[in-house]
């Protein structure tokens, strides 16, 4: 094809990126695409020939005469190259349903896979901005691509992903191309996954050392035993403080997949994980992505000129340790990330504490595994301390495989927390009339709300003023602030927090004071406390109050006060296998028709996307979609000067490299606003973000 179009007159040592001619970023895509297609995924032959050709003429437009490399007034190359490829009627060795793909692929590689409506709009605008209005003429053979329905139609369901996954590989290439990165790095990304069971366990020995713990051997063999099972998808139920990273970590071993993703519940999680990955594996082969992932790395060193987020944020590193709602943005193909699903082929999927997904996110859990498992050849873990019944049955109606491995023996033998419920008392009352039950303990206050926690810890440190180290963490925080806050959390006396401590943290504190919350929420609370230490203490380790108010869970509250002592009562007797019983779940049952009526819906949207096109819905509103609460990312008045500062430095350069890290810089004085606090913000015209002036550096956003 190439030789083609040189025949055409079009010069391929023409530059077409920043020093590079289209010739040498064709053949780095062709490198790059044909090794994963054909060697890592083994696609069919004329998949890999389709991709090669997209390889090849994705930006023939570049080549026409008008196109210059400074010019950003004919941006519109992929719809001229399209139009030109059609005109001149070059032989494609393609089938003819695959010939007007690859059209349609050339003309979107700098769109989502658009649905025909929206690929017309594309079109309508280009004709509106473009100087030659012949390559837009209304009856170009471009018009009749968008009829492309009727060619997908034609093709098997899988047959259709398996294009968009080729067309993502096509677009991964070039971008990694066009940002000069390696592809020989990226390629060692694609090899099965290689660690020893003896350096898994020398890892584990020396994080345990460092925490000042006992490293365990016949909990290690036990650990090797679970991950070393046949059965593709494992659903393990283990204390909390058992050592579910090191099961992951031999999971990963013997399973041997090519790419791993680790699907945790909290950024404060996803920072500790990649910060002991990275000193268990080379840097290269770990990487982090959330929203605010670009800002975690700013502080890190890094030996390559190329920011690692440009591979982070396609899941090109063997292990991605990210969050649910990147993992369902791919799976569905919201907006470009079609770009990246491609990487969940023959991979290691773990999914820390499910039990804390939304009945939404369930839902498209179930239809991913559904309809993908068994083409995409995945494998799965999933773990939790608390695992929910509803969703375990839930999951096992898709994949009937799911072998459950529920760790009895382990919970049995636990009986670490010595718990007592005071349904008389809020937390604050208890606190002022037993202040010395907190001093004499390293303590951790859990309430329902930031606006309780704040008057908390308002109210503990006046009661202790400089003589304990107290302090506050919450969600809404601005991340500079948050990152402070969880810094200090190792060497707190005192931590008062929110939901937001249930699962991040793997720090055992001596007491827990806590409201009264959903039964899940509170064994979750129960973990962090004695997590390695006495078993039958001696004293009362946990109080339970009564919460002021229900927010926000509501009737669950109503539903937690009614089994609370029947859990406590089983406790005593059983020890932590009471947590296992389905009558502290029933609550549960009500969802399953949520979780249903979610999935019908995504199912339909999907099959209107004819398993191809690209979900068109904003990302945030797919996250409240996800039943996330609804929050506004706003900057605080506190900080506005700084953000303007650097948004000035941000307007004098055009340097990629700068410019994305300032972007950075300004990120991290960003708060998750509720919409209550936006109602009452002023609009900034240069930063385009909501100024909140209710916020303060210590607190938080004040309501």
């Amino acid at each position: 094809m190439l030789n083609i179009l040189s025949n055409k007159g079009l010069d391929l040592q023409k530059e077409t990126h920043q020093g590079k001619s289209y010739l040498v970023h064709v053949e780095e895509c062709r490198r790059l695409a044909h090794s994963l297609m054909e060697k890592v995924y083994n696609y069919p032959p004329e998949l890999i020939r389709f991709s090669l050709l997209l390889c090849e003429l994705h930006d023939l437009g570049k080549l026409l005469p008008k196109w210059k490399l400074d010019s950003k007034g004919r941006p519109f190359h992929a719809i001229e190259g399209s139009e030109w490829l059609l005109r001149e009627n070059l032989e494609i060795n393609l089938s003819p349903e695959y010939r007007k793909i690859l059209l349609y692929a050339i003309m979107t590689h700098h769109s989502p896979l658009l649905i025909g409506s929206k690929l017309r709009e594309v079109i309508e605008r280009a004709e509106k901005l473009s100087a030659d209005k012949r390559s837009f003429n209304k009856y170009t053979e471009c018009r009749k691509l968008i009829n492309i329905n009727e060619v997908l139609d034609k093709l098997e369901k899988n047959e259709r992903r398996a294009l968009a996954d080729a067309i993502g590989i096509v677009k991964i290439a070039d971008i990694l191309s066009a940002k000069g990165i390696s592809i020989h790095e990226i390629l060692t990304q694609y090899s099965k996954f290689n660690i020893s069971k003896d350096e898994i366990r020398n890892a584990i020995i020396k994080r345990a050392y460092e925490r000042n713990q006992v490293f365990d051997s016949s909990k290690f063999e036990k650990q090797f035993k679970i991950a070393s099972l046949r059965e593709k998808y494992l659903l393990v139920a283990a204390p909390t403080g058992w050592g579910k990273t090191t099961l992951a970590l031999l999971r990963m071993s013997t399973v041997k997949p090519i790419k791993i993703f680790y699907v945790l519940p909290t950024i404060t999680a996803i920072k500790d994980f990649y910060d002991f990955f990275v000193g268990l594996l080379n840097q290269e082969s770990v990487g982090e992505y959330f929203y605010f992932a670009d800002v975690d790395l700013l502080e890190k060193d890094f030996e390559s000129e190329i920011h690692p987020l440009e591979t982070y944020r396609y899941f090109i590193p063997k292990i991605t340790i990210t969050t649910i709602d990147q993992l369902l943005l791919t799976i569905i193909q919201v907006g470009r990330y079609y770009a990246r699903r491609f990487n969940l082929k023959n991979s290691l999927i773990i999914l820390d504490e499910f039990h804390l997904l939304t009945p939404e996110m369930i839902a498209i859990l179930r239809m991913f595994l559904k309809e993908f498992a068994e083409n995409y050849n995945l494998s799965c873990l999933i773990m939790s301390a608390t695992p929910s019944p509803l969703y375990e049955d839930l999951l096992r109606e898709v994949v009937p495989q799911l072998k459950s491995v529920i760790l009895d023996e382990e919970y049995r033998s636990l009986k670490r927390h010595k718990i007592c419920y005071i349904n008389e008392k809020y937390i604050d009352e208890l606190i002022t009339e037993n202040e010395d039950l907190i001093r004499k303990r390293r303590t951790l206050i859990l309430v329902n709300t930031v606006s309780k926690a704040q008057r908390l810890y308002e109210l503990i440190k006046n009661i202790f003023e400089s003589t304990k180290k107290v302090v506050l963490l919450h969600g809404d925080f601005a991340y500079k602030d948050r990152v402070n806050k969880e810094k200090e959390v190792k060497n707190a006396d005192i931590l008062v927090s929110t939901q937001v401590a249930e699962v991040s943290l793997d720090i055992s504190f001596d007491l827990l004071i806590t409201e009264l919350a959903p039964i899940p929420s509170l064994i979750q609370r129960f973990g962090r406390v004695n997590r390695y230490g006495l078993i039958h203490p001696p004293w009362t380790n946990v109080y339970v109050c009564k919460p002021r108010g229900k927010e926000p869970y509501g009737l669950l509250i109503d539903l937690a006060s009614e089994v609370l002592s029947s859990l406590i009562s089983g406790i005593e007797r059983e020890g932590e296998a009471t947590y296992l019983k389905r009558e502290f779940w029933l609550y549960e049952q009500q969802l399953r028709e949520e979780v249903e009526r979610f999935e019908e819906e995504v199912s339909e949207k999907i099959s209107i996307m004819k398993d191809f096109f690209s979900f068109l819905v904003e990302e945030s509103k797919m996250l409240r979609k996800f039943g996330r609460e609804e929050r506004w990312l706003a900057i605080p008045l506190l900080y506005l000067d700084n953000a303007l500062t650097i948004f000035k430095e941000l307007q004098i350069t055009n340097k990629y490299q700068e410019r994305a890290k300032l972007y950075a810089e300004i990120k991290k004085y960003l708060v998750p606003a509720s919409y209550t606090d936006i109602k009452k913000a002023k609009w900034d015209y240069e930063l385009r973000v909501p100024v909140i002036e209710n916020y303060d550096e210590e607190l938080g956003i004040i309501r």
